[in-house]
């Protein structure tokens, strides 16, 4: 394996590591979080505030922590690194300013917001207004300051291939977060008697909280490595020079396509905060309980089904640089495998924690908030999604990484058109389920496009990878039928709608079903084809295997 594939499994296990610790946090805190808001209909308000903070913070960063990662990743494998130290130390001081013109923006633009959310609903009776969706985005608005630079920071050492920093700000930022909201929501709420606005203010404040706390993180990392950093500018020969203006042209050029594709999940929700409501009155749901529905798919299930999708985003976080690296150096046969790689990496892993959270609905939702037929009807719809959202947000790093980002847009302009086209009679079909089954079709479309795209312009054979991905579905069926089993005896002994009961259920078939999984994939030889020599390190300290 060579030296560049070494460094990217590394970079991996490190985000992959830094991804698991933060969502097991965020699966964990959410539990005292639920008990303490009191139920879906009262998260509404959380998810109102969140969807249009999450599409003004995409605007603020401009696509520029991504874009900034490519350029040094770019420049250092020319040797050019006082280009790349003249562009991240002036994208730092942008993306400050950015953060503060987009947070007065938010901030302005609040009231029309909550306007707009409340038009998009149905009439009746519902639990937030427009002063409190307009407080509560208002308060959120004050992470945008900080966010856009912390990201970037993180952005300029991914470049230089280092992802210890990102990794390590990442789990403090959501140990600084969770904190906030638990103590915080429980003081205002339990102790002090405030309201659930309040304490949903409390919780969204933790955003900016937990960003100053990463940047800190950040900080200590940047002074220990910055005599490594400033000796390789002695390095630079190659006499490469580029002004401002070229810089920013080449950075927005690249951004653009950063910014698309974060904002697609985003928008996809708001399609959602704005058709969910309004659809299911038209069929006749009553208005008491379209919040709390809408609670469970942007709150709930959604959080549950971002915890498999987190690795993705690690693996196209970590395999952009490499990408962009082998690209420039022309390394085809090297980039190749790369792709390979880290698709089937990813699969490996997303496609059973997929089929494990269809299988395992009800423990799962029952487990972490309370059993809820809908909660579990919709976490079991979703959970496939989070293989096409993985995929998606592979591939469009893959596009990007081959220098074809121009796609990116075109492909995200589809895909929108597509969840707003169907999300309406989808959801009035369907009830809130039909919004899950549109971005289902939507994202997928968009991954067939990507694919296109990298097989006519990277030059990359998908049949190389075709047998073990039909390979990764065989076992993560066979895993399917043992937990089925073990999970069927459970059924037949416990009323898994109590949480204690559903919990035993949910930790013995995770336990069994991974125990399976790992065994099927390593002794058929699945685990050395994704894995390479790092199959054999690991049977060695793992006998059974």
């Amino acid at each position: 394996m060579s030296n560049s594939n070494q460094k990217m499994f590394r970079s991996t296990l490190f985000l992959s590591s830094a991804s698991l610790i933060t969502q097991f946090l965020g699966m964990i805190y959410i539990i005292p979080f639920y008990s303490i808001m009191g139920g879906e209909e009262n998260l509404a308000l959380y998810g109102y505030a969140y969807t249009p903070y999450t599409i003004m913070l995409s605007i603020a960063s401009a696509g520029v922590p991504g874009a900034v990662s490519k350029f040094v990743a770019k420049y250092n494998s020319l040797g050019a690194f006082q280009t790349t130290q003249k562009l991240y130390r002036s994208s730092l001081v942008v993306m400050l300013v950015s953060g503060l013109i987009c947070f007065m923006v938010l901030y302005l633009l609040a009231p029309v917001i909550a306007d707009v959310q409340l038009a998009a609903s149905s009439d009746g009776e519902h639990v937030w207004g427009h002063d409190e969706i307009t407080n509560i985005i208002r308060v959120v608005a004050f992470a945008v300051i900080v966010v856009p630079f912390m990201a970037t920071w993180r952005g300029v050492f991914q470049g230089f291939e280092s992802f210890g920093p990102t990794s390590v700000s990442s789990v403090v930022e959501q140990v600084v977060r969770i904190t906030v909201v638990l103590v915080g929501s429980y003081v205002v709420i339990r102790v002090m008697g405030g309201t659930i606005q309040q304490g949903n203010q409390i919780a969204v404040f933790a955003a900016f909280v937990a960003a100053i706390g990463a940047i800190i993180t950040l900080a200590v990392f940047w002074f220990k490595r910055k005599k490594l950093i400033e000796a390789s500018l002695k390095e630079d020969k190659t006499g490469i020079t580029l002004s401002y203006k070229e810089m920013y042209k080449e950075i927005i050029l690249s951004g653009i396509p950063f910014v698309v594709i974060g904002i697609t999940f985003p928008m996809m929700m708001f399609i959602d905060q704005l058709t969910h409501n309004n659809a299911l009155a038209i069929v006749g749901v009553p208005s008491n309980v379209q919040d709390a529905w809408f609670g469970m798919l942007n709150i709930t299930t959604q959080k549950l089904v971002m915890i498999p999708v987190s690795l993705a985003v690690s693996f196209s976080i970590t395999i952009l640089p490499f990408i962009t690296k082998s690209f420039q150096q022309k390394k085809f046969n090297e980039l190749e495998h790369q792709v390979s790689t880290m698709l089937l990496l990813q699969l490996t892993l997303v496609v059973p924690a997929a089929v494990g959270m269809m299988i395992m609905a009800v423990p799962l939702y029952t487990s972490f908030y309370s059993f809820s037929e809908m909660g579990i009807k919709i976490l079991t719809i979703y959970a496939p999604v989070c293989i096409v959202i993985s995929v998606f947000s592979m591939t469009a790093s893959i596009v990007q990484g081959i220098e074809k980002q121009k796609f990116n847009v075109l492909v995200v302009l589809l895909v929108l058109v597509i969840k707003a086209a169907l999300n309406f009679p989808l959801i009035m079909y369907f009830h809130t389920v039909g919004a899950v089954i549109s971005t289902l079709i939507a994202l997928f479309c968009g991954v067939m496009f990507n694919f296109f795209i990298i097989k006519k312009y990277g030059k990359f054979s998908f049949r190389k990878i075709l047998t073990p991905m039909l390979e990764i579905v065989l076992y993560s069926l066979i895993m399917l039928l043992a937990v089925e089993i073990v999970y069927g005896l459970f059924v037949l002994s416990l009323d898994i709608t109590i949480r204690r009961n559903a919990i035993i259920t949910l930790a013995t078939c995770v336990i069994v079903g991974s125990f399976i999984y790992l065994v099927v994939i390593f002794k058929s030889g699945l685990a050395d084809r994704v894995l390479g020599e790092r199959a054999n390190k690991i049977r060695s300290k793992v006998r059974f295997l």
